[in-house]
């Protein structure tokens, strides 16, 4: 038998009731050769897939040698690379539940200042889909989510809010969900574990996904094989619910025809309008990362018909199908920004028409109808808000402009990335749309990322470190492997003078990424504050705004927030709103809806609640004065809103 291995027995072994089997889970992995997939498919049905997973991570680990000088590592031979996916794969399903949970769940708390007679956070934010997630690996956020954790009421209530339902915890590995006929059938399939690899997030919960995925392979195991890309895009999005807010802010969510079909149900519609010739691109001949922009609208199929069988309908691209809906100037005179036309279907958005957010969401809508890869914008300018839509002309070709030009002074637009439901980053827009360099040292990276996990798992930090290194050595523009390297510096209890020159180092990388550079700009500010010195971090942040005004106002707005933030968390409300002031003068007139939303609002919000409205309205009479936003435009809405709520008259 040959199982991808060398089979031998060290001398003196005594076998007792001996199987190759019970050689396969002992024995020393051959690496030089690919792993056979009947034989790992025999070694989950006989039950011994734990104790393969801890003979491969050490015969990996054994052997790997990272990137160095310009020679490539064992990640870039392919035998090794299909032996890290396949332990990457099985590594998962052998994880613990609650371990496996607390990791994803500490990127979606916001924990804050701790409390010096306590040692815990003043107070833990759950960020809901659609917010930014925590890149933060500090001691305060390791509290904060044990916290939660350990209390099996607040764990289930956050859970029920953040994963798809239906949804129960349960004790134990990750494998105890599963069927053995599935993982058997994952384990010796190269093609899905190279995809799984390439495209699973650690902001994916993988509980859920992996119930997703099975319920897929259980309804027809034929057109998993055929269609695995178009599995992953549908269970990497369906286990996380879309936001509140969803489609957008200016529709009330229960006007939209909402499916509740189950992810079987849906990859099963996906099929057959493929199958039936109702799709302009081929599924098969997409990745995960554009397949996930296809089918991450969770609305009725009947929606999706009605552009597949009007023969009108189906010929148009999103351009056309933006184009075609007449802009209603009677709505905007009105100041009537939420639908007003009852049901928000295609239908009644082509009878009404619409102003720009319906016709990004018809052309958007549309375009995934057809199979073809679409995407949502939103931006916020003087006068509140504009939206557009981006779409897959061809192989790697994106057009993300379609409709923007249709208002001006809008700074940026943001998009949500359906995969965790959370904005999608300059970075990431980059990725998608550039055609990349070398992919063999963007795989390699990956996958020396799992080899960290790996020596991580077995204690070993210098091994985890020397991968890292060989990691981002190899794709210093992957952002996860610097969040990866500052977790381990964090929790490895590396100097303070390491941590920081990390951050700047980054800060060096991604100095055309605004937002990424921002990230790592904060992290700087939380060192200083943790050092006590409050007149470096408040210097830091200045520096995030000033860099940011006019170009990325979304960031120098959430920048001053920080700042005023500072002077909360110090009980010192005075001193926060002359903060405001100061950074009102230097970026509101450029800030418009950023400043007003990331800024003002929850300001005066704050201000409200600790029973200060005399600071709540002095912080909305600055507001109006400087940003003087249009009658009736959203921001003025929500602006009178709140002086009302405020005490004003």
């Amino acid at each position: 038998m040959k199982f991808g291995i060398r089979q031998f027995v060290t001398t003196g072994a005594v076998l007792v009731g001996w199987s190759p089997w019970q050689v396969f889970a002992t024995a020393s992995i051959d690496l030089s050769r690919e792993p056979d997939g009947v034989a790992i498919a025999a070694e989950v049905r006989s039950g011994r897939l734990a104790e393969f997973r801890k003979s491969l991570g050490e015969a990996l680990a054994t052997a790997w040698e990272p990137s160095r000088n310009g020679r490539p590592g064992s990640c870039s031979q392919e035998s090794f690379a299909r032996w890290v996916d396949l332990y990457q794969w099985i590594d998962l399903l052998e994880s613990d539940e609650a371990a496996v949970t607390k990791r994803w769940l500490s990127r979606h708390l916001v924990a804050g200042e701790e409390q010096k007679d306590r040692g815990k956070p003043q107070q833990v934010l759950v960020l809901q889909p659609g917010s930014p997630l925590v890149r933060r690996y500090d001691a305060v956020q390791h509290r904060a989510t044990e916290e939660i954790a350990r209390d099996p009421g607040m764990i289930g209530q956050v859970l029920s809010g953040l994963v798809a339902q239906p949804f129960a915890q349960r004790n134990g590995p990750l494998i105890g969900r599963l069927d053995q006929g599935f993982v058997a059938a994952t384990v010796s399939d190269p093609d899905f574990l190279r995809r799984w690899s390439e495209s699973q997030s650690e902001d994916d919960f993988a509980p859920k996904v992996l119930e997703n995925l099975q319920s897929i392979w259980k309804s027809d195991p034929l057109e998993w094989s055929r269609h695995n890309a178009l599995a992953l895009a549908i269970a990497v999005v369906m286990d996380q619910p879309p936001p509140p807010f969803w489609p957008h802010r200016q529709v009330n969510p229960a006007a939209v025809p909402r499916s509740t079909a189950r992810p079987a149900e849906v990859f099963s519609q996906w099929v057959s309008a493929a199958r039936d010739g109702k799709l302009r691109l081929d599924p098969t001949l997409l990745e995960v990362r554009e397949l996930k922009f296809v089918i991450d609208y969770p609305v009725d199929p009947s929606e999706f018909d009605s552009v597949r069988n009007t023969p009108a309908l189906s010929r148009k691209n999103p351009p056309q199908a933006f184009e075609s809906i007449t802009y209603d100037q009677g709505r905007i005179a009105k100041g009537v920004y939420l639908w007003p036309w009852g049901p928000y279907t295609l239908s009644s958005i082509r009878k009404h028409g619409g102003i720009c957010v319906d016709q990004a969401y018809y052309a958007a809508i549309s375009g995934k109808a057809l199979g073809i890869p679409s995407i949502f914008f939103a931006g916020i300018g003087k006068e509140g808000g504009h939206a557009w839509v981006g779409y897959l002309k061809g192989p790697r070709n994106w057009d993300l402009g379609v409709g923007r030009n249709g208002e001006r002074n809008v700074a940026t637009g943001q998009a949500l990335d359906p995969q965790a439901w959370v904005p999608v980053t300059d970075h990431d827009l980059e990725m998608l749309t550039r055609h990349l360099g070398n992919k063999d040292s963007r795989d390699a990276a990956r996958r020396d990322l799992v080899m960290a996990w790996n020596f991580r798992r077995r204690g070993d930090a210098t091994g985890e470190g020397n991968a890292l290194t060989s990691a981002l050595t190899a794709c210093p523009e992957n952002p996860a492997l610097w969040d990866a390297r500052e977790d381990c510096l964090v929790r490895t209890g590396s100097p303070t003078a390491e941590i920081r020159s990390h951050h700047e180092a980054a800060i060096r990388q991604f100095s055309r990424f605004r937002d990424l550079k921002a990230q790592h700009q904060e992290a700087l500010v939380r060192l200083a504050l943790g050092n006590g010195d409050r007149p470096l971090a408040e210097r830091l942040s200045g520096q995030i705004v000033n860099e940011n005004r006019g170009g990325r106002s979304d960031l120098s707005a959430a920048a001053a927030g920080q700042l005023i933030a500072g002077k909360i968390d110090a009980n010192d409300p005075d001193s926060a709103v002359r903060e405001y002031t100061r950074q009102l003068r230097l970026q509101g007139a450029d800030g418009g809806g950023d400043f007003f939303y990331k800024v003002v609002l929850p300001l005066a919000t704050l201000m409200n609640g600790k029973g200060r409205q005399d600071l709540a309205r002095l912080v909305l009479k600055q507001a109006h004065d400087t940003l003087r936003p249009p009658r009736h435009s959203l921001v003025d809405r929500d602006l009178r809103k709140l002086w009302l709520e405020s005490g004003g008259r």
